[in-house]
């Protein structure tokens, strides 16, 4: 691996996989190790360290390459596999020494032409130990854990000062759609504030792609989906019309992830009750690791998080609905939807126990400690050197 390792997905865009990338390309960096940026994008640091920036400079040259026909790379490449571990269209023809493949699914089934299409691959990494699980029922052997990490020298406990001074600050971030469950929030947080006037809903779930916040229509627990003005969600009207006034709410809309650290740490509770979460769930990880409590569903790629034994590091919202056997999808299955009551208790816990949700919020910043980006990669080289 000392020449290079592919990374087979865009590198530093506001997403997930795109923070994912781009810690895994710095990291490689500064190992010696090259990191092949197959796909051209920004990446997102004030000042790149010129190998990174020569990196993705030769992003372009690696996509004209592959054009003209099958290309195998003489160093381990790591290629991003879709939801049902469909293989992306723009690397087909793309192989490396090994070729391993990457997977956040979201949902639990996975055709059987899609695994049929894998076979070239000499294992498999997976975001979340619920996705070991569901790689590992579909018959793939390979499989190895290794979760992402935190830049915990951005996100840590550090000095708590309070955004908004006399207000009960309750945070919410991830992008806006029906599998992060920001309708349970806003249904859980109106009750809420009925009870406490002094309650204020921070948002950041600002979503690139708006056009997929249209499936909160389908919630039953508000009234219809945020409407685009502008190119950008109208979350504050969206509210509104659900019962929360521009008293109750902020909406940060996108948030430059240099400027999210003191921002946490500015808040009273993180409140996450995502459906579904194929990875460990990056923005509660950054909460966490900044001391600030948090609420968090206990499904999936969360279950990671919540520590099954020993000191409280978060609020867990332990009743799920199963949504999977409720409405006979397949593809939920391992989906849950949190209790609006049990969300409005555990808010109720955090607002009047000061003092339990400041040590839960401690717990969960010493547990994330582990989760440093070194630490995950070196999980992962182990993982690349086991499957060549």
């Amino acid at each position: 691996m000392a020449n290079g390792i592919g990374i087979g997905w865009e590198v530093g865009l506001p997403s997930g996989w795109g923070m994912y990338g781009l810690n895994l390309a710095l990291d490689l960096v500064r190992r010696g190790i090259d990191p092949a940026v197959i796909f051209p994008a920004a990446v997102l640091t004030a000042d790149p360290p010129p190998a990174l920036a020569a990196a993705v400079g030769k992003g372009a040259g690696w996509q004209a390459r592959l054009r003209e026909g099958p290309l195998a790379l003489d160093f381990p490449l790591l290629l991003a596999l879709g939801d049902r571990l469909d293989l992306p269209g723009q690397l087909v023809g793309l192989t490396g020494a090994p070729t391993v493949g990457v997977a956040f699914c979201e949902s639990a089934v996975i055709p059987k032409a899609n695994l049929k299409k894998l076979t070239h691959l000499a294992g498999y990494i997976t975001g979340s130990t619920w996705n070991t699980t569901l790689l590992e029922a579909h018959g793939l052997a390979a499989v190895r854990y290794c979760p992402q990490g935190v830049d915990l020298a951005l996100f840590n406990p550090g000095a708590r000062t309070p955004l908004h001074p006399g207000r009960f600050t309750v945070f919410s971030g991830g992008k806006l759609e029906y599998r992060k469950g920001q309708d349970l929030v806003i249904a859980a947080f109106a009750k809420f504030r009925a009870r406490h006037d002094d309650a204020l809903l921070v948002t950041a779930w600002h979503n690139p792609w708006p056009g997929a916040a249209a499936e909160m229509a389908r919630s039953h627990h508000v009234k219809g989906a945020p409407v685009v003005v502008n190119g950008r969600l109208d979350v504050a009207g969206w509210l509104a019309a659900n019962g929360v006034d521009a008293q109750g709410h902020i909406d940060l809309g996108p948030v430059a992830h240099q400027a999210l650290p003191a921002l946490l740490r500015g808040m009273d509770v993180a409140l996450l009750p995502s459906r579904c979460e194929g990875g460990t769930n990056l923005v509660a990880m950054e909460c966490m690791a900044c001391g600030l409590p948090a609420i968090l569903s206990r499904n999936t790629g969360h279950l990671d998080l919540i520590a099954p034994q020993g000191p409280d590091n978060c609020y867990p919202l332990d009743f799920q609905i199963p949504i999977g056997d409720i409405t006979g999808r397949a593809d939920l299955k391992g989906w849950g939807e949190s209790a609006i009551d049990e969300i409005v208790a555990k808010l109720e816990a955090t607002y009047t126990d000061r003092a339990d949700a400041a040590r839960r919020g401690a717990n969960g910043a010493a547990f994330m400690q582990g989760w440093g980006w070194p630490a995950q990669i070196d999980r992962l080289l182990a993982a690349i050197r086991e499957f060549s």
